[in-house]
């Protein structure tokens, strides 16, 4: 699983340079931003419910800290790329319910480029690496399909 814990700062354009010395895009914390926007691109949510929804998006690879997932969403209201409200619990206290703004989905796209770009790339060096192993593949490659690429 990948840690999401530290998220990169909300960018009008997702593929712009920045945030702690590295480029967006690289390192894990850097999917946490479209990983949020894809879920709510889906239907409104609460906090809690984008963890479970990012896991079942993801079948378990990506599990968000919530506290920094916390803060990406607030990075997201203050960017106006979503918007909040709050509902009042079944059982228990007010909830913020998520939202994404017609911004978030421009952003949404921009990121969809941006990965695309960075699964051909992955998809170039995948086979520049198997073609330097011997038989050309690693045991968790048997079969050769380059996923990357599709």
């Amino acid at each position: 699983m990948e840690d999401l814990s530290h998220p990169e700062p909300v960018r009008r354009r997702c593929c712009e340079g920045g945030g702690r010395g590295r480029g967006v895009g690289v390192g894990r914390g850097s999917l946490l931003e479209p990983t949020i926007l894809a879920a709510l691109a889906r239907s409104e949510a609460h906090g809690y419910d984008l963890v479970r929804i990012i896991e079942e998006m993801t079948d378990g690879d990506l599990t968000p800290d919530p506290g920094g997932l916390y803060r990406m969403l607030r990075r997201f209201e203050a960017a106006g790329t979503v918007i909040s409200t709050w509902e009042d619990g079944d059982s228990g206290p007010q909830r913020r319910a998520y939202k994404l703004t017609d911004e978030g989905r421009v952003l949404l796209g921009h990121w969809l480029a941006h990965l695309e770009e960075r699964r051909r790339v992955l998809g170039v060096l995948i086979d520049e690496v198997r073609a330097g192993l011997p038989g050309g593949e690693s045991a968790e490659t048997e079969g050769g399909t380059n996923d990357a690429r599709t």
